[in-house]
């Protein structure tokens, strides 16, 4: 972000409750061993370890580890698990909760606690590493600084993702908006062109992007918000998530798994293939339609108005469209709606699929 920044916090840190830590594995609680990197419980409390070392004892921490896992096996039954976990926080006992992560799924994960905790009345951020904490060039004690800092902003509410980019800017994402790291820089990207801030000298630095809420209506957002569902969700249905490409083979994908539902990314002209027998998109969406399989296709920047042929074609074929959201946010709202509606109806998944959940919808463009 190189537009303007307001400072929020500027002297109104304060010193208030411990910090809940769930840590979960990834690189920033791995360990090196010969030339592998690898995961273990021990190797999870460095990060505290090192933290004290290096800022004191003037934080008080409360650790749960709740698995140990590098976030390339992230799958739906460890986020059931996760879930759980988080479900019966006494959120009102802790100043706020860092939730540690590895970074190749961290903007999944970011997505769907952003969506499933925006109610709760302290911040939760979640953070990972690039490299191991022995390593020099980590960002994993940065990150996890950062991530206590901006918990320690009086007033602060919502879901984030943290994470220092390779300029050194400890950036803050709303965790519905972070997309998937480059894997050249490991440097994550803001759906929108916009980080939500800076955490800078122990002040949270807010970019005042047009995409952007104010820190006042984040807050009243997230007061507002009541639970999304009041059981914690077991993600057991198959919801598959297609990405286009030149030479794509609808023909190689079964349905006859039958997934309850598809999100197919599109091109960003909202396009996709729609010539060639084993290539068409078009094609693809009557074989889902002919054996009930909901397809969602994202992301739109608006639906109506003037279109590509292609794309005209796909909407009149019967898919459903989302708009401005990012691959990441669009796969798990997808994979909530159908997990925690009553009654799990066609109409009410696509209600729930038309609200505004945490931020994951960015404002139409002018």
């Amino acid at each position: 972000c190189r537009l303007k920044v307001a400072d929020y916090g500027k002297g109104m840190v304060i010193k208030m409750k411990k910090i809940l830590v769930i840590l979960t594995g990834g690189t920033i609680g791995s360990r090196v061993e010969g030339s592998t990197i690898d995961v273990t419980e021990s190797s999870a409390y460095e990060l505290i370890t090192r933290y004290k070392h290096s800022y004191g004892d003037k934080d008080t921490f409360e650790v749960l580890q709740v698995m140990t896992i590098l976030s390339e096996n992230m799958r739906p039954e460890i986020w059931t698990k996760l879930v759980a976990a988080l479900w019966n926080i006494a959120w009102e006992d802790y100043q706020g909760v860092i939730i540690t992560h590895g970074s190749d799924t961290l903007a999944y994960t970011s997505a769907l606690i952003g969506m499933l905790f925006a109610h709760v009345p302290v911040p939760v951020v979640l953070t990972a590493g690039n490299y191991p904490l022995s390593d020099k060039r980590s960002n994993g004690l940065a990150n996890f600084r950062s991530s206590v800092e901006l918990i320690k902003v009086q007033g602060i509410r919502g879901v984030f993702t943290v994470y220092q980019n390779p300029m050194g800017e400890n950036c803050v994402y709303l965790a519905t908006r972070i997309t998937e790291a480059d894997c050249y820089q490991d440097s994550f990207g803001a759906f929108g062109g916009s980080v939500f801030g800076y955490m800078a000298e122990g002040e949270l630095k807010v970019c005042d992007a047009p995409v952007n809420p104010t820190i006042s209506q984040l807050c009243e957002f997230c007061e507002g918000r009541g639970k999304l569902t009041e059981n914690p969700p077991v993600f057991q249905k198959q919801i598959w998530m297609i990405r286009p490409y030149p030479g794509l083979n609808y023909n190689g994908m079964d349905l006859s798994q039958r997934p309850k539902a598809i999100l197919h990314y599109l091109y960003h002209s909202a396009t996709a293939c729609t010539e060639g027998e084993e290539y068409s998109f078009l094609r693809f969406l009557k074989k889902c339609s002919e054996k009930g399989i909901s397809v969602y296709g994202a992301s739109y920047k608006e639906v109506g108005g003037v279109s590509y042929i292609t794309g005209d074609a796909v909407l009149k074929t019967g898919i459903k469209p989302m708009c401005n959201i990012s691959p990441e946010a669009a796969y798990m709202k997808l994979m909530l709606a159908y997990h925690v509606t009553e009654s799990g109806t066609e109409e009410e998944i696509d209600g729930m699929m038309e609200r505004n959940l945490y931020y994951e919808h960015l404002p139409a463009l002018c």
